[in-house]
This record gives C-alpha cells, sequence and structure tokens, in this order.
C-alpha cells in the first residue's frame, strides 16, 4: 500500500500544531516534540514540491535571519551555529502557516491551557510553590499567603517575565476574538490571562499592557470600548491599593532606591560604552549569542557600584550575566544589521495586519485586531527585559504569528 505523503505532511503539521496549543503555554520541553514532529512534516511538504513563500513569511524569516547573522559572525561561530536556535525557536510559524484549515480547533485548545498555565501562576503566587512541585509536597504544608515578589510567580515557566510576555499576548488576543466573536471562552481565557499578568508583577508586562490597552481605540470602532475604559479604570484603582501591586509601582516611582531597575541602567550605559569602543565590523554584526550578554558583564557591575554608590543602595546586589533589553541585546549580539532586521520585522507585523485589517470580516478580523495590540504590548515590553531571547517566548510568538497568517490570507 503506498503512502500518500502530500496527505501525510499536513497531518504531521495538523498534529505538531494542535501539540504546541497544548503545550506552547505549559511545557517547553513538550514543545521540543511538537517541533520534531512538524519538521518531518515541512521537510516532507518540500520535497513533494508543495512549499511555497508567501508575503506573511518576510517578518519571521527577518528574526531567523538575524540569530543567522549573529551567529555567523560570533565570537565562537562553530558553537553558535550549531546551537540551531534560529531554526527551532521560529520553526512553529513555518508549521502552523501551512496548515490548510480547520485553525479554529487550534484556538480553542489554546485558548484551554492558556487557562491551565493561568492556574499555574495562580497557584505558584497565592501558595508560593511551584505547580510542578504539588506531587512532591504534603497537604499540610500548603499555606495560602499574599502575593509577593519573594514567590516569583512563574507558574509552568521558568520566570514570571517569560509567562508575563505570553500572558500578556493572550489578553489581547482572546480579549478581541471574545468582543467580536462573541465567545464565552475567548472573555474567560482573555479574563485569566490578564489576571495572570498582574501577578507575575513584571512591570514591563503592566506599561506593555496599559500601552496596548491605550490603542484599543484605534482598532476598534464601537461605543462599548468605553464602557470597558470605565470598568478598566476601577480595576485599576482597585488593584493600585493591593500592597504587592503598590510596592512595584512605588519603587517605579522611586527608582533610584530599587536595585533590579539601577542594574539595567548599568547595564544599558555599560552596552552602549562598550558599542562606541567596538570596531566597525563589530558595530555592524556583533558579538553573537550568548557572547554579547558576558562582555558586557564586567562593565555593568563596575557600573552599577557607582550607581549604588550615588543612590545609596546595596552595592553587592546580585548582577545575572544578561542584558535585559531585547533591542539593546540584539544591537550587541548581532549588530546595527540585527537590529534593523528586527526593527523591519517588526514593523512589517504591525503595518501587514493594520492594511489586512481594512478587508478582513469575522473571525479573522478579530486575529489580527488581537495580534495587533498584542504586538504593540510586546514591542513594549521587550525594551526592558530580553523577551524574544527566551525560548519559551520567541516559540509562543512564533506559533502565534502562524495563527495571524490564516488571518492575512485572502
Amino acid at each position: 500500500m503506498s503512502i500518500d505523503s502530500k496527505k501525510l505532511s499536513y497531518q504531521l503539521l495538523y498534529i505538531s500544531a494542535l501539540m504546541f496549543a497544548v503545550f506552547v503555554a505549559t511545557s517547553i520541553a513538550a514543545d521540543s516534540l511538537a517541533i520534531s514532529v512538524g519538521l518531518i512534516g515541512l521537510i516532507m511538504m518540500i520535497a513533494s514540491r508543495q512549499f511555497r513563500f508567501k508575503r506573511s513569511d518576510m517578518p519571521p524569516a527577518l528574526f531567523s535571519a538575524t540569530y543567522f547573522w549573529s551567529s555567523i559572525f560570533s565570537l565562537n561561530p562553530l558553537n553558535s551555529l550549531m546551537n540551531f536556535h534560529y531554526i527551532w525557536h521560529f520553526a512553529p510559524y513555518w508549521i502552523v502557516s501551512r496548515i490548510k484549515d480547520n485553525y479554529q480547533t487550534i484556538i480553542k485548545v489554546l485558548a484551554v491551557f492558556v487557562i491551565v498555565s493561568a492556574f499555574g501562576v495562580y497557584f505558584n503566587a497565592f501558595f508560593c510553590l511551584k505547580p510542578a512541585n504539588i506531587f512532591s509536597t504534603s497537604l499540610s504544608h500548603l499555606h495560602l499567603s499574599y502575593p509577593s515578589k519573594a514567590c516569583a510567580p512563574e507558574g509552568f515557566s521558568g520566570f514570571p517575565s517569560y509567562i508575563g510576555a505570553i500572558m500578556l499576548i493572550s489578553t489581547f488576543f482572546f480579549g478581541a476574538l471574545g468582543f467580536f466573536a462573541k465567545k464565552k471562552l475567548y472573555i474567560i481565557t482573555s479574563i485569566f490571562a490578564l489576571i495572570a499578568v498582574v501577578l507575575t508583577q513584571e512591570r514591563q508586562d503592566w506599561l506593555g499592557l496599559l500601552v496596548g490597552v491605550l490603542f484599543v481605540p484605534f482598532f476598534v470602532r464601537s461605543k462599548k470600548i468605553w464602557l470597558i475604559y470605565l470598568i478598566g479604570v476601577i480595576l485599576a484603582v482597585g488593584l493600585s491599593q493591593t500592597s504587592f501591586v503598590e510596592n512595584r509601582l512605588r519603587y517605579t516611582l522611586h527608582f533610584t532606591k530599587d536595585p533590579d531597575i539601577v542594574i539595567r541602567f548599568a547595564m544599558i550605559k555599560a552596552s552602549f560604552d562598550i558599542f562606541n569602543h567596538s570596531s566597525i565590523t563589530r558595530k555592524l554584526t556583533g558579538y553573537g549569542p550568548h557572547y554579547a550578554s558576558k562582555i558586557v558583564h564586567d562593565d555593568t557591575v563596575v557600573f552599577y557600584k557607582q550607581l549604588a554608590n550615588k543612590y545609596h543602595i546595596n552595592p553587592n546586589a546580585n548582577i545575572a550575566t544578561v542584558i535585559d533589553n531585547y533591542y539593546i541585546n540584539i544591537l550587541m549580539s548581532a549588530g546595527l544589521v540585527g537590529l534593523l532586521f528586527v526593527l523591519t520585522a517588526f514593523f512589517m507585523l504591525l503595518i501587514n495586519n493594520i492594511k489586512a485589517i481594512k478587508y478582513a470580516e469575522d473571525e479573522k478580523k478579530s486575529i489580527l485586531i488581537g495580534m495587533s495590540l498584542g504586538l504593540i504590548a510586546f514591542y513594549v515590553a521587550s525594551g526592558f527585559d530580553n523577551l524574544l531571547g527566551s525560548a519559551q517566548v520567541s516559540i509562543f510568538l512564533s506559533f502565534m504569528l502562524g495563527i495571524n497568517s490564516f488571518a492575512l490570507e485572502n
């Protein structure tokens, strides 16, 4: 019996997409399995000459090109190239965007597991225990506590900032779907994701959320929006009175007393100082993924100690070897060329969506509006953390852009 390779390739892509919908917000380890299945389907599709490039492919291709460029000119090119992150992190887009139909099921499955992921954040926030450890902890050791930064609510993710970014995009994506399609599942998902964004206590996500909300009237023409704004203002005022939100806002306003913020200032100063003293070649190509942060780290420590003495805060704070600003991280790791690639990709994603919104209808229009608002919020948040440097966030965004591509068709 002969195997229909064309049919099998699409089946593998669809199975992979469903796996992403289940795991993309809950398990980075399982994402790797989904990518493996999907890549087999993609290879079969290419071998049978079914694969065709689309206009919407350009931004994801630019992301991959950025990291490939960075790897080629890395301080250790072989090691960087063999990491294959420039393929692995953005493979979900090429897998999901090639599915022919029935993407609605994938969105519904994703909605359910975004809710599951949000519950993981709640559990972490209120019991100060990671969801993965629930089966190894006796019930007698479970004690309800008030959310605090000490618990670092991360849910099923590795870091609060990563799950916060995922929930940030999900808030707008499912919020728009629920608003236009009037489906309770999507509205509930958006609310659960929104609460998770608040509980992770990541200020860059709060700022991204605020900016995204401010852009809503540019995409939605409805009197109901002003009612939603009113409810939002009431909720925001109420939340600002809770201790964990109030503490984070107070430290933000008095940023010179917050070591986390001062460390970011030191990191930015160190990055630009090293960039200014770099050769023309390194200014154009960067130092490579994982190497830029190592080069910047020592100078960050020096500048931080200077600022700590100036602002009278702890000069011996623990400073991680990271660049907590996606745009500066790209500048240092991929140079001016890589930064141009990324900014072009970000710009094209928004422009393509905005143009398509004019002609899209019903569910496709909802997807485009939700993703546009989510992207705006994500762009803002990325200015304060290296979000796409995370495999979990880049895989999630790549997956969502694959869904977005369905709405760009026709």
